[in-house]
Parts: C-alpha cells; structure tokens; sequence
C-alpha cells in the first residue's frame, strides 16, 4: 500500500496507552516512547510557523529549509496559501531552534521533496518536475529558480506515483526517484534535451548533472520511491512503498543498472510471473531490509550525534505506524541488510514524514500531525538529539557512489558473472549491456558453464536486438530450469510470437513442468497480436489496462488434449475458470484418468464444484463409484469421499460399507465423512461394532478422530503436549486429508500445486524450507515467526468487531481489508485499525484436530518438496 492510498482519510486514529498531549493538541515529549535512553525529542516548530511540512533540508549554516504542501487535494475551505512554499528558519542562537523563519521560495505546486547542493543551491521535486533555488543577492530568499528536469508526460499523475526523492552526490550529480505514473506513459527531459521515457515500467531512479544535462537512467523496479539518500560510505538507498497485494515496503540499495523486480504493466497487485519483489525473478535484485506501512524519510546514523551504535544504522520514518526506526545494517557480499527495530514510537498526532541532520549531528523530523491526507494547516518538526552531545563520530562528507557505473570495471567479467552475488552481476550487466558485442555475447550464451548462459541471456534481455529463433529454441530445451523460465520470460517481453508453437511442443515433452506452468500461461497471453499490438502502441493510457487473454477455449484444450502427459493436463486444471460448465468432460476425463497426480487434480476440481453447487446427484454417483473401485488408488478413493464430505446431502449406508476397506487412509476419508451421520444412532452404533471387532485394523486416527466425533466437542489441550506427540510415523496421505478438511481450513488460505486460497504462503515446497520443528511452531504459534511480506492488519468496526487481513487500503471515508479469497472487505468509518502483532493465521487451529491427525498432518507438510 503506497502513501498516498494510506493517507486519504480525515479522520485520526486515536491508540490507547500514550499520554502528554498540550491544549492545543500538540504532543509533548512525553508522547513519545524512545527505546534509548541517550536520545530526547524536542519540538522546535509548531503549527503557528509551520504547515503541513513534507520536504527537510538543511545547509552548512544548520539552516532549515522547509517544504509546505498547500496544493495536495486541499478541502473546499481550505484556509492555507493558494500554493507550496519552503520556508527557512534560521537559528540566530546557535541552539538549534530556529528564531525566525521567512519564505524562501514561494508559487510551487505538488512539492515533494529537498536536497542541498554543496554550493548552497537548494534543488526541489515536484511531482512533474525538478527545480533549483538560489539565493543571489545574499538576502536569505531566493531570487533565482531554474527548470532543470520536466516530465512532460503524463499530463496528469497522482502525486506520489510522479517525481518524488532527490539527493546530491559527491561526484556532481542530482539523483531522483520517479513513482510508477499509475502505468501511464512517461517521458522526462533534461535541459540540453537529453530524454528518457517509459510505458509500462516501474518507478525509476535517474540521474543528471546540477544543471540538468545528461539524463540517465540508474535503476528501475520501483512502485512509489518516496525519498532518496547516499549513506556517508557513498551507497545509495531509498525508500518504497508496496504494491496492493505485495508486501512488505522496501529499503533498497540502488546499484547501477539495477532492476527491482515491480513492473506497473502487471498490475497494481504485485503479483505476476514477470514480476518479483525481494530478488526472486534471476536478473531482479533483493530489498536490504523491509519496512512498515507508508515508509517516508530515511538519515545514515553516521551522521547523527546519537553514539558509535549507530555507526552501521539507516533511520526511516513510517508514516502510517507512526514511529522511526533504526535499521542496523551488516554486509551481505557487497551490498547490505538489517531488520528494523522502532526507535521512536509516537502516537496518533505524530506522522512523520522528512528527516535530516545538522552539522552537529542533530536531527530533524517534519510532522504532518493528522492522519489526513488533504491539507489541514497542522505541522510540526521536532529535534531527535543525544543528550550527551556525542560529535566526534558525525560524518558529514560522503564517499563517491559505491556502484557507480565504473565499479568493477577493471574486473573479470565471467568471474563476477559466476559469483554468488547478484549486486555485482547487476553492474555487471549493465557496463556489458552497452559494450559488449552481439558476437561476444553469443559466446557466452552458448558457454558450458549454465551460470554464464544465464547472464548472457540477461544481458540479451535489455539489448534493443532479438535473439534468433534458433537460439531461443536452444535455450528453450536448456538442462537448468532456470534458464528455460527466462527464455519464456525474454520471449514474452520482446513480442517474439513465432516461439508460440515451440513452447507448445516443450510443455509435451516435459521441458516446461508445474513450476514453469505459470510463466508459460503469461508467455501465452503476452504473444496474442492484441497484447503485441497494445503495448508497441500504448493503446490503453494505463498499461495494465492491455488486453492479455488466452486464447478462446485454451486452457480446456489443453485439460482435453489426450497427446499431452496427464501431469500436463493436472497442471493445467487449477487455472481453468468455471468448471462447473464443463462437468461433462470433467467427469469424462476422470473416467479416463490413467495417473494419480491427474485423478487427484480432477477430484479436486470436481470437489470445488460441489463445494459451490452443495448438490449434485450425478457428480456425487461418479464419485461414490470412484471410491468404491478398489482397482482405483487409496489416495485418489480417499479424496472423492473428501470431496462428498463438502456438501450436505448424506449417503451415510453406503459410505460406511467403505469401512471393510484394509487401508488406513480410506478408512479415515470414510470416517470423517460419516461424521456427519453420527446423529443416525443405529448406524453411529453399527460403526462403534465395527471399530471394536477390527481394532487390529483400524489406525489410531481413524480411532481419534470417531471418538472426536461421537463427543461432539473440542478439549483444548497445552500446545506442548501437541509438539511431543509429533514423531516420524505420521501418515502423510493422512495427512493431505486433515489439510484439506472443512474443520482446519488450511486450504482455504493455503495453495499446493496450484490448488488452494492465496491469503497464505503457498506450501507447494514447505517441506524443502522448514523442517519438522519449524512446521509444528508454525501451526501451534503463528504469530513467532511472521515473514514481512505476511504482516497483517486489524481493522475495528462500528460495531466494535475486530477483523483480521492481510493488506489495507485507506480511503477518504472507509478502509478496505483483504479478506482470505484475496478480495476486500469495506468498513465505513471505523472505530481503529492499525498494524497487527499477531499473524492472520489464527490461534488454536490444532484443537480442530487430534493429535494422530495433528502428527498426520505434520509428515504431509513434511513431504511437500
């Protein structure tokens, strides 16, 4: 959730549990928690000299320059000046505080951002522009302002998805972030008419020279780059917000040629084969550390007053959670990583948006007081300062931009190439990119070593030429999987449709399997002529918006093409849309079915079918008779009586005669069905009969799980006594069936092999990532182990309900929740919401289960590798 969603409500959130708030509303420092004692918070500006601050600067002279915003979608009655304006306040005392403030530069409209040149020129973002100020005459005012860059497309963008951050470097740079224009096209130009421009892309950082020449771009992959610094070790980070259904916010080292993985084409979700977030895509680089909701300014603690503990630490202000927090970084291969902790915890009037320091290395926050986006004439900037007044450690030069286009120039480039580490590779790229001929290139993509084929297919990617088809057809049967994933990725980015028939005849011989399948239905849908033709000719003003559709009847076709593997054809079910008008074939196929994997997925469709239907005599008889052919698989038996389980109608007689079965995992599927027959007393009785004359036979889940049933109700027990019960004899088919089970609803928020809920990780590997151990914390204490791109939200009703999800959108006078089938809940004006402690994964599932089914299901999350 980017900044400007968050911040269209007016009204605030009111948090229990801070004290210290003046007449006038205005926070003490009592307000705030500060998690080092060294350190206090001082206001130094109110709302009498200052209004909705955003931009910080501050010049050699400890000056500060102030942005006002008074044009972001002002009210109706807006009060405040008809534009934005910086203001300067000068500290007369040499205390800190400033003593008076004047207007320095006036008539700006979408102010964003600050930074100070070292010749005291003040440059400006605006959300379509970059500005300079000087102050010629010497008078504290500035009487001169220059255009250095405008973007001329869009004529109209969202202020956060335009221009955005802006820094210095000390080579003689102006570096800029750019938001992601809401996928419209984009074109920026520098004043010696150098341009650069987009359609589809993300946001960017670009550089130019102070006087606005040379426009370049450095990175791209970006949703909305708030704000841009270098550290005093010369690395350059910034700040980015998330996409709607991709989390968490992200701080980012840029390196130069840098792609970070969210392409505005894909959608506002985040989520595509094409897209990644956190380095998952090969070519596509990793955040150094994930931030909280609205993440606005960032500082180097190295160039606070705040200790030697700071040294290695990034501060950031989180705007929605209403705190800063300090980052302390460690070096991971070239570039670095952290987690962050909360430094300072404000509350519901604290908003904190810029930070900089001074040259005696106190810092400075701007404060947009209200948790209301249109202007409403507040604002504040507090001091965050040590009270011992530590400078000796302050570092106020910086160090040239670590991974400037010459880093590792005179390096070997196969042996970056086929290192461990993807920063180095990226510049890498990026210098060959440009010097490299297609001859050498060529080499390297037929090299022996797959590392090596890799890059160069990379490389391949950003050059303006297309690979032949012969060489694609080659890559194509590639032995690394990897390597196959981005053939159809560089084939499906370049519009090269001739490949279409060629992938076609992978996906029979196997070269394209289930964890390719996705990336191939995209490969598909990008080669139609209506996408092809869409984006060479930005038909649609948002990208996103392009036509990208299978072609008619596709994905049946290849469900229904009999010269396809039948792990294939499985593949293919979970994206088939509406089964339910194709039940006949389903039912025909099923019928059909030679291999388990096929049968299952056919089951599991058909299940969907009648979880939505709650009846179908005619699918249930095929399913019935599937469980009772015992020439049949006990798996694929066991999951069509599951299926039945779903719905309400009850074949309880002839379900029990499955009871007679030698198999443990059919008996448990028949079991759990005829739960729902336990009011029949006669056949419950028949069933007890049963189970005391085979107690040879009958497992101990079977036997749990009717005992469970008969008493009709839940025991808690202590989650310790549920670890120790775990051990290495679970039944994994078992298993499968407790996970898909109405009473855990582990499907339902969970997805395996493309079946499933998308509210959850998906587990399709779980067992290849966490162990045994790990699983059963994970069910037992959810909330022990959040991965940040799982973080939830409450939300608090009228009503005073408390509701869970797992991402938020914040309007003007509701808030929207994500809900478990990934849509979102609307809530009018409610009492709270804020970021959750707990994880959306609920409390207590276990004790929907037994505890041979609690093990049962621990070995099926096992054997998912």
């Amino acid at each position: 959730m980017s900044l400007p969603t968050v911040g269209l409500a007016i009204f605030c959130l009111f948090l229990i549990g801070f004290v210290g708030c003046s007449d006038t509303g205005t926070p003490t420092p009592s307000s705030f928690k500060i998690s080092d004692p060294n350190l206090t918070m001082e206001l130094v500006a109110s709302s009498s000299e200052i209004q909705t601050p955003i931009g910080l600067a501050i010049d050699s002279n400890d000056n500060l320059y102030v942005l006002e915003s008074h044009t972001h979608t002002p009210p109706n009655d807006y009060q405040g000046p008809a534009y934005d304006r910086i203001k300067k306040g000068i500290d007369e005392g040499d205390d800190g505080v400033p003593d008076k403030w004047v207007i320095y530069a006036d008539s700006l409209e979408d102010g964003m951002n600050l930074a100070i040149g070292k010749d005291q020129e003040l440059y400006v973002t605006t959300k379509n522009s970059v500005l300079s100020f000087r102050d010629l005459n010497g008078d504290g005012i500035s009487d001169s302002r220059t255009l250095l860059l405008d973007m001329v497309e869009p004529e109209n963008v969202y202020d956060h998805a335009g221009i955005l951050g802006i820094t210095t470097s000390s080579d003689g740079y102006l570096y800029v972030s750019r938001g992601n224009t809401g996928g419209q096209y984009w074109r920026i130009e520098g004043t010696d008419g150098t341009i650069i421009e987009g359609y589809g892309d993300g946001g960017n950082v670009m550089r130019c020279r102070l006087d606005g020449s040379k426009l370049e771009e450095i990175a791209t992959g970006f949703w909305n780059p708030f704000d841009i610094k270098f550290s005093s070790t010369g690395r350059l980070l910034l700040t980015d917000n998330d996409p709607d259904s991709r989390g968490p916010n992200r701080l980012i080292e840029v390196v130069n040629g840098g792609d970070y993985g969210y392409k505005t084409l894909y959608g506002g979700s985040g989520i595509h084969p094409y897209a990644s977030w956190n380095g998952e895509l090969p070519g596509t680089l990793p955040y150094a550390a994930p931030l909280g909701e609205a993440p606005c300014g960032l500082l180097d603690g190295a160039m606070t007053n705040f200790g030697q503990n700071y040294q290695n630490d990034i501060l950031v202000n989180i705007w929605e959670e209403k705190n800063i927090v300090r980052i302390p970084m460690s070096q991971t291969r070239s570039s670095v990583s952290g987690n962050p902790e909360i430094l300072v915890q404000g509350d519901s009037t604290f908003h904190p948006v810029a930070i900089a320091a001074n040259s005696k290395g106190e810092v400075y926050i701007t404060n947009w007081v209200k948790r209301q986006y249109p202007n409403h004439g507040k604002g504040e900037i507090w001091r965050l300062t040590n009270k011992q007044q530590q400078i000796e450690s302050i570092k106020l030069s910086l160090e040239k931009y670590r991974f400037a286009e010459d880093y590792l120039k005179n390096s070997n480039d196969r042996k970056i190439l086929k290192s461990g580490d993807p920063f180095e590779k990226s510049v890498t790229r990026s210098r060959m990119t440009a010097l490299y001929s297609h001859q050498e290139l060529s080499k390297l993509l037929s090299d022996s070593d797959s590392r090596l084929r890799m890059q160069a297919l990379l490389i391949f990617l950003n050059r303006p030429e297309s690979l032949s088809k012969l060489s694609l057809e080659r890559l194509i049967e590639d032995e690394d999987e990897s390597i196959r994933r981005m053939t159809l990725v560089y084939a499906g980015t370049k519009g090269i449709a001739e490949m279409l028939e060629t992938f076609h005849y992978s996906l029979q011989y196997g070269l394209i399997g289930p964890d390719l399948f996705d990336t191939y239905l995209a490969t598909v849908q990008q080669l139609q002529p209506a996408f092809i033709n869409g984006y060479k000719n930005n038909s649609e003003n948002h990208s996103k918006n392009l036509e990208r559709e299978l072609p008619e009847n596709f994905i049946i076709d290849l469900i229904g093409d009999k010269n396809l593997d039948e792990l294939i054809r499985a593949m293919a079910l979970p994206y088939l849309e509406h089964p339910e008008k194709h039940l006949k074939l389903l039912l025909d196929l099923l019928t059909e079915a030679q291999e388990e994997s096929y049968q299952l997925s056919l089951v599991e469709v058909l299940r969907g079918i009648l979880r939505i239907s709650n009846t179908n005599n005619e699918l249930e008889k095929i399913l019935i008779k599937l469980a009772e052919d015992t020439e049949t698989g006990d798996r694929v038996r066991a999951n069509a009586i599951a299926a039945m389980s779903t719905v309400d109608s009850k074949r309880c007689q002839r379900i029990k005669n499955l009871l007679s079965t030698s198999t443990s995992v059919v008996q448990y599927a028949t079991i759990k069905y005829l739960c729902k027959c336990r009011a029949e007393e006669q056949l419950s009785n028949e069933i007890d009969q049963w189970i005391t004359s085979n107690s040879l036979i009958v497992s101990p889940t079977v036997l749990s799980a009717w005992k469970m049933c008969r008493a009709n109700e839940i025991k808690p027990e202590p989650k310790e006594t549920w670890a120790k019960f775990v051990n290495d004899h679970g039944n994994s088919d078992q298993g499968e069936l407790v996970y898909k089970s109405r009473s855990t609803q582990c499907q339902t928020c969970h997805r395996v092999n493309g079946i499933g809920g998308i509210f959850g990780p998906d587990l399709s590997r779980i067992g290849s990532s966490k162990n045994r151990d790990q699983l059963i914390n994970a069910v037992l204490n959810p909330s022990d182990e959040m991965a940040p791109e799982w973080q939830g939200w409450f939300v608090v009703d009228q009503e005073g309900n408390t509701h869970l999800g797992r991402q938020i959108d914040v309007h003007l006078n509701n808030v929207e929740l994500m809900n478990t089938t990934g849509g979102f809940d609307n809530f009018p004006k409610p009492r709270a919401y804020g970021v959750s402690n707990k994880s959306v994964m609920p409390e207590g599932l276990q004790n929907q289960m037994t505890f041979e089914e609690f093990n049962d299901l621990i070995a099926y999350l096992v054997s998912l590798n």
